[in-house]
């Protein structure tokens, strides 16, 4: 049964963890208030630019530092030179990316931004690529304090992050209101504080050290990596760039990206409860020397999904009433009609996670690029085909459709190498008769009656979610109220 110690971890590293990455959610009032609709598409364009980049300086470090803390972590020699020789490789990879970016990013823009003026790589496209190779070195450490399960360093490293990211930000936006200084600026400065802060605590723990023993094994499992990393990245955001193309608006960008923002509360939460379970998991497997599916670690992916049920209706219950609060931009309020079928993705994420987390632990990540190719190629064609037909509503079928078409992928590489037993309704039926009562009262959504419909089916999910889960919450009910 899972414990009280469980949901206390999985807070901070779901809740605390997220909120650098999720500082674009709470700024959303502040970028629609100080930024035209227009400039808020730019943004969301540099933003997006940033995380590629992330991806070439980390060169799938960040993974590779936590997956491979549990072979060195009995050895305290091996485990210095381990961490020693990982940020050597990050400072230099790092400096390689910003170096050769400074002298192509022009060229690159031009051909990739062609039809908009507007975007320029200096100095805002300069600017991101520092940020993206700061961030990239805190996220391998946050990466490595996860592994290591030290919520308490990891809670305040990314809360501080997060105040300097939200503060720097805010005054920047009032200081040059209507400028790309604020949010651009606003990540730079947090990455840079935290970069210092990172380096600084890897060398006071295991100090400088480098072997070149451990290059081969970084190679191996990260080359891999980095092609699986820009295939999710086109899965993720390639969206963006199709609508700047062909609706040759940044205005319809940020309306879209105002609606995946909102959305991305939820991701933010599986996220951070994947970034709990996960660790868990790999000990159960390590000590048992395991390949197959066991009741205690179904538990976890049972959990997640049960909670993920319960969440996404409220999200699109909340959202519409909370954000007229606050964002007083109509132009906004076109991203509630998507909602529901944007949300209707996550709903799955529970077998994507279940089915990656063996394909991480017995390292086979060379057949991750093969997965995520499909999947970016779905993304692409679909998402060119319906946008160019349905408009925005077309990027946000496509967003959601690809989710359990990804997730079926990892499925047929992960089942080669670890043998999959769950419980199907908890597992598969459940979300998947969730999507279809959604769908199905879709048909009958209009401005007046969505509130109740979208009341109708929290019910509907906490029904569900009662029905298939009875027998194990009364004990966990009981359990946690018990004197």
């Amino acid at each position: 049964m899972i414990s009280k110690t469980f949901f206390k971890s999985s807070f901070i590293y779901s809740v605390v963890g997220a909120l650098p990455y999720a500082s674009g959610v709470i700024l959303i009032p502040f970028f629609a208030a100080r930024l035209t609709p227009e400039q808020f598409g730019i943004n969301e364009l540099y933003l997006t630019f940033m995380y590629f980049v992330q991806i070439l300086a980390t060169f799938g470090l960040d993974t590779y530092i936590g997956i491979n803390y549990f072979e060195h972590k009995d050895n305290k020699q091996r485990l210095r030179e381990f961490i020693g020789t990982i940020l050597m490789v990050l400072i230099v990879l790092g400096f390689l990316v910003v170096f050769l970016l400074s002298l192509a990013g022009p060229s690159i823009f031009k051909l990739v931004f062609s039809q908009s003026s507007l975007m320029s790589f200096y100095p805002y496209g300069m600017i991101t690529v520092l940020s993206a190779f700061f961030n990239g070195i805190f996220k391998s450490y946050s990466s490595l304090l996860i592994n290591q399960q030290r919520p308490n360093r990891f809670l305040w490293l990314n809360l501080s992050n997060f105040l300097v990211t939200v503060a720097g930000t805010i005054i920047l936006l009032y200081l040059f209101p209507y400028t790309l200084l604020g949010p651009v600026l606003g990540r730079l400065i947090p990455a840079f504080i935290s970069c210092g802060i990172t380096v600084y605590l890897i060398v006071k723990e295991f100090g400088f050290a480098y072997r070149r023993t451990y290059l081969k094994g970084i190679v191996d499992f990260c080359l891999p990596m980095v092609v699986y990393a820009i295939m999710v990245w086109i899965v993720t955001y390639i969206d963006r760039y199709i609508i700047n193309s062909l609706m040759k608006d940044t205005m319809y960008v940020a309306i879209f990206s105002f609606a995946v923002k909102i959305a991305l509360m939820i991701d933010i939460v599986q996220i951070g409860l994947s970034n709990t379970i996960h660790p868990k998991v790999y000990n159960i497997w390590k000590d048992g020397n395991l390949n197959r599916s066991t009741v205690e670690v179904n538990r976890y992916y049972n959990g997640f999904t049960a909670l993920t049920l319960l969440m996404i209706p409220v999200i699109t219950i909340v959202i519409p009433l909370l954000v007229p609060l606050i964002v007083k931009n109509p132009v906004y309020y076109q991203s509630f009609a998507f909602l529901p079928i944007l949300t209707l993705g996550y709903v799955t994420r529970g077998w994507y996670f279940l089915f990656l987390a063996p394909l991480f632990y017995f390292k086979k990540t060379k057949v991750l690029p093969r997965i995520l190719f499909f999947s970016a190629l779905f993304q692409v064609v679909s998402g060119y085909l319906l946008i160019r037909s349905f408009g925005l509503m077309g990027a946000v079928i496509a967003s959601s459709l690809n989710k359990p078409v990804q997730a079926f992928f990892i499925y047929m590489e992960s089942r080669k190498v670890f043998h999959f037993s769950f419980n199907k309704w908890k597992i598969i039926y459940l979300p998947v008769i969730y999507i279809i009562v959604v769908l199905a009262s879709e048909f009958f959504v209009n401005d007046q009656n969505r509130l109740l419909i979208g009341t109708g089916r929290f019910f509907v999910a906490c029904g569900l979610v009662w029905f298939v889960y009875r027998n194990e919450i009364m004990p966990l009910i009981v359990k946690w109220f018990r004197p």
